[in-house]
């Protein structure tokens, strides 16, 4: 006769133990997947706001075509700056005026100012649709998609988008801004910076960003870098 079979029990700790594991496994496997699927998606909707922008951007382009009274000016001291002269008025920032003239230089044919005005709106619009989003998912949450396409639609978005002057540019660097300081980097203070060279009014951004980093900084080396950027 062959020996016994002798049945061997676990104990009721391991079997908690290993069905712990397993569960753990389970949850942490899931939390990954959730992730990447979250990561695609928000590529996903990237992409679908870029081209939603960029429809717009062509839909809209050259729809204004006498610009108001301001462009004159901006068109005047972008080419003075250009050619290294003294600007006749200092009541328009230069980094608009500079980019409107470079980029008249580029797309050349009739009214090249004009056409730099157009394409310099149509190249932001898509961004700003983008940056309304990342910004407002740190304010509104699940709801930023909402906003943003209502912001983006909304009147005053749509004709700053159709007049070829510094309010689209203007506000593609307020956001780029606000992306960074929600973001808690030192880049903040650099667009800030830009915005303020955009038009002056944006030197308030430099005090949001310093405000902000005093808030959440949590040591006396951080705090003091800040007030040096």
């Amino acid at each position: 006769m062959g020996r016994p079979k002798v049945k061997r029990f676990k104990r009721k700790g391991d079997q908690q133990e290993s069905g712990s594991r397993y569960v753990c496994g389970v949850e942490r496997l899931d939390a990954g997947v959730l992730a990447k699927q979250e990561r695609y998606f928000e590529f996903f909707v990237v992409a679908v706001l870029l081209a939603f922008g960029a429809y717009h951007s062509v839909l809209y382009f050259g729809h204004k075509i006498v610009p108001t009274s301001d462009f004159p000016a901006f068109v005047r001291i972008g080419h003075q700056l250009l050619s290294f002269k003294v600007p006749s008025s200092f009541k328009q920032a230069p980094v608009y005026c500079l980019l409107l003239a470079c980029l008249s230089y580029v797309v050349g044919g009739q009214n090249p100012d004009l056409r730099a005005g157009w394409l310099l709106n149509a190249i932001w619009h898509p961004f700003s649709l983008v940056l309304f989003w990342t910004v407002a998912k740190k304010i509104v949450g699940k709801s930023a998609l909402w906003f943003a396409i209502i912001a983006i639609l909304s009147p005053w978005v749509m004709r700053m988008l159709t007049d070829p002057i510094v309010e689209t540019t203007l506000l593609f660097f307020i956001l780029i801004t606000f992306y960074f300081i929600f973001k808690r980097s030192s880049w903040s203070y650099l667009f800030a910076s830009i915005t303020t060279m955009v038009r002056y009014e944006g030197a308030a951004l430099i005090m949001a960003a310093f405000v902000m980093d005093m808030i959440y900084s949590t040591g006396r080396r951080e705090r003091i870098r800040a007030f040096v950027y």
